[in-house]
């Protein structure tokens, strides 16, 4: 006998059994569990003899023949070898073992060998994690019929069991570790908190189990799950000897105790670091500081994200955006047909010296005009590089295509024809990113429901994160259809776009303030948001892109260099709109390293700001924005902040061992390493700048080493106050080095005492 019912995905993964499990969510509030047969597999490329000579050789395994498209600007697709494996190690051991035996004559080529297994499934099967689908299960066979779309764009999640966890450790010293006891674990579910802390540690451990087991989250969320509080746990459960005990999936698995690797990765001129993660098979593990979507977005972002991109919810939760962009466009070459190289398989193309020179230019800008302007209006063009490679059919197989030579489509500036025979598949992959976005973002500003309107905005801002990345995965070395041909075209593009907007600005009666890739900021007197509306509506009409009127300024301000004043800065301005919004961009407020205190300071001095009307009025507020300084210079003068509010947040750029320099990052770095505490590259390191001078004249405590009688260097906070307020004041020309030094006379004739 076979069961029917309706229900969400909510989780999947490939078993050492070779079957694929799948989680439904049904709409009883229950979850079952489901078992697919199903194998991955890979493609081999070659001669037809060669092919079924290499079929014979693989007597163990089972095969096929099958008709695809092997590059991507193939007429017609080939005939190739499919070979099923058992996942994604036995595929890349396989491929390696069929690429030996060509390594002479190049007589193979192997493809769709580093997919993750579960997307694969995903794939093929058309489905996407929290689809809305009916299952039948007959004589042990599973049958899909799915309900939803992932073109849907007004849909449910469904209703989840989300359950939050926390632990103390009865630390004996300085920086907890994997030796100190369990103090107490705090579970939170549906507004109910229960706080394990009686009994032994074994007990505490048993008696999360069973409040796990019996509640059945959905969901377990954590802060720093997976680099801290899941093998601690684990750990302690081994030194207990309850580690078999400690099962907190559906499935009857117990938490690993051996720490899992995490890895640092560059991306965008900065370092990152993912912890190993741990997973909980049957449920989601969302660990919120250790994911950009869950933190930004939510659980509907994620969602989302999972959703249209078809990556699994623990994948997507903390894999990169990259690697969300890559999965929607590895699913578009499933679909069409097309094999999925093992590596990049797009070269650059040649060019000569004066090609380079005009090709390697990027965005284009007009400097901003240093100062306070007025009546000036803020205007964006909506996802403007990934909307023109989808409007210019720019991607890898497209631009400068052998089979449309003469093409009348072409790259400005480069002349690079553009194939007009066929879709590329980076414009098919963006298509539906770009659709779907912009309806969240139309619906956030319609609709008045305050729940809705959030649901709207997490989902919009997740994908404009995906969006963001897709322009950059047309240059990157590694991306599996990238093409730095087609990231120079979608630049030359995105250039003239500009230059012609601006053309049409003036010609309608407004001032270029400043414009920056994709945003303009223009003056016109008496110009009401009618005549910016109308101004957006000929660009759009014009250049056939959308574009979005943000506002206009009772008054902005653009900022100087620091370093060379008569130099503008691109991105560095603040601003209040006519409705009262504070816009900043570049100051210190914006960045993660500045101390809480320092932020708390300009958000106010900004508010007080903000009550100008008009450039005019700004001077009368001069008074009482520069009291707000004052103020917290004298609290800092007299130690009475806390020591949270001064913790300085730096990203290490790489291992502690390997900076040449005592930079205060990597001394408060070492000093945690002292402690048993070692951070790698990309890992987050926050200090609080002291007295104790050492022999580069600086001193910092790591803020995992703070005590009570720490006392913080106050000469050097109130330096980098003032550097963040007179950065923010400079046009305004409301300090000087003079006040500068009378604040610093007051400092010396005061003692500094320690923190209580």
């Amino acid at each position: 006998m076979g069961q029917k019912f309706e229900g969400w995905l909510l989780d999947l993964y490939y078993n050492q059994n070779g079957k694929m499990a799948l989680w439904i969510k049904r709409k009883d509030n229950t979850c079952v569990k489901l078992m697919e047969d199903w194998s991955p597999s890979i493609y081999v490329t070659g001669s037809e003899s060669n092919l079924t000579r290499l079929a014979q050789r693989l007597y163990a395994r089972r095969w096929e023949f099958a008709e695809k498209f092997v590059k991507l600007n193939d007429p017609k697709p080939s005939r190739t070898l499919r070979i099923y494996t058992r996942n994604i190690n036995d595929s890349k051991e396989l491929a390696d073992y069929i690429l030996s035996l060509s390594v002479w004559d190049g007589r193979y080529a192997v493809y769709n060998v580093d997919v993750p297994t579960s997307q694969s499934f995903l794939y093929e099967k058309d489905l996407f994690p929290l689809a809305f689908l009916e299952a039948e299960t007959i004589n042990g066979q599973v049958n899909l019929q799915i309900r939803d779309s992932v073109e849907r764009l007004d849909y449910e999640l469904p209703p989840l069991e989300i359950l939050s966890l926390e632990i103390n450790v009865a630390s004996k010293c300085r920086i907890p570790s994997f030796r100190d006891e369990l103090d107490w674990v705090k579970i939170k579910n549906d507004g109910y908190t229960a706080q394990i802390d009686w009994g032994s540690e074994a007990e505490k451990l048993q008696k999360l189990v069973a409040y796990v087991k019996e509640l059945d989250p959905d969901v377990i969320l954590t802060e720093n799950g997976d680099s801290f509080l899941f093998p601690y746990l684990a750990r302690r459960a081994l030194a207990n000897g309850v580690l078999g005990e400690l099962v907190l999936g559906r499935e009857d698995i117990s938490l690993s105790a051996k720490q899992r690797p995490g890895r640092s990765y560059w991306s965008y001129n900065r370092v990152y670091y993912r912890p190993g993660s741990y997973r909980l098979l049957g449920r989601l593990h969302l660990d919120v500081k250790n994911g950009l979507l869950v933190d930004d977005c939510g659980l509907e972002g994620l969602a989302e994200v999972a959703r249209i991109c078809r990556i699994p919810l623990h994948e997507a939760s903390r894999g990169t955006i990259g690697s969300s962009m890559t999965s929607i466009q590895l699913y578009q070459a499933f679909k069409d047909g097309y094999l999925i190289p093992w590596r990049k398989a797009e070269p650059e193309g040649l060019k000569s010296a004066r090609e380079l020179i005009i090709a390697d230019r990027g965005g284009f800008y007009y400097e901003p005009i240093v100062g306070v302007h007025d009546h000036v209006g803020e205007i964006d063009f909506s996802s403007l590089y990934p909307t023109l490679m989808l409007k210019k059919n720019l991607s890898a197989e497209t631009v400068r295509c052998d089979c449309c030579p003469n093409s009348t489509l072409r790259v400005p500036e480069l002349d690079y024809n553009i194939c007009q025979k066929r879709r590329g598949i980076v414009p098919k992959s963006l298509e539906l990113l770009l659709k779907k976005k912009a309806y969240y973002k139309r619906m956030k500003k319609e609709t008045r429901d305050l729940k809705l309107r959030e649901i709207y905005n997490r989902r919009q801002a997740a994908l404009k994160w995906v969006l963001v990345c897709a322009f950059g995965y047309l240059g990157y070395r590694n991306a599996r259809f990238g093409k730095i041909d087609a990231h120079i075209a979608t630049c030359a593009f995105a250039r003239e776009v500009l230059q012609k907007a601006v053309y049409l600005v003036e010609e309608n009666g407004f001032r270029l303030i400043h414009g920056i890739v994709d945003g303009l900021w223009l003056r016109k007197p008496d110009a009401t948001e009618e005549d910016f509306q109308e101004l957006c509506n000929l660009i759009q009409d014009r250049l056939d892109l959308p574009i979005d009127f943000e506002g206009i300024y009772r008054w902005i301000v653009f900022l100087p260099s620091k370093i060379r004043p008569n130099v503008p800065v691109l991105n560095r301005y603040y601003g209040v709109f006519q409705d009262g919004r504070i816009k900043v961009r570049g100051l210190a407020l914006r960045r993660h390293d500045t101390p809480r205190f320092i932020k708390q300071c300009m958000t106010e001095m900004l508010g007080e700001m903000a009550k100008a009307e008009a450039p005019a009025d700004l001077q009368t507020q001069r008074e009482s924005v520069l009291a707000i300084l004052y103020k917290y210079i004298g609290m800092l003068r007299d130690t009475q902040v806390p020591t949270e509010d001064l913790i300085i947040q730096k990203v290490l750029s790489k291992s502690p061992s390997k900076y040449k320099h005592n930079v205060m990052q990597a001394l408060a770095a070492k000093q945690l390493n002292t402690e048993g505490l070692k951070l790698e590259a990309g890992e987050t390191v926050g200090y609080i700048i002291t007295n104790d001078r050492c022999r580069d004249g600086r001193s910092v405590i790591a803020a995992q080493l703070i005590e009570s009688d720490i006392e913080y260097n106050v000469e050097e906070y109130i330096r980098l106050l003032w550097d963040a307020a007179s950065t923010m004041l400079e046009p305004l020309d409301w300090l000087s080095d003079d006040l500068y030094k009378r604040e610093f006379q007051k400092i010396h004739g005061n003692k500094q005492t320690t923190l209580s």
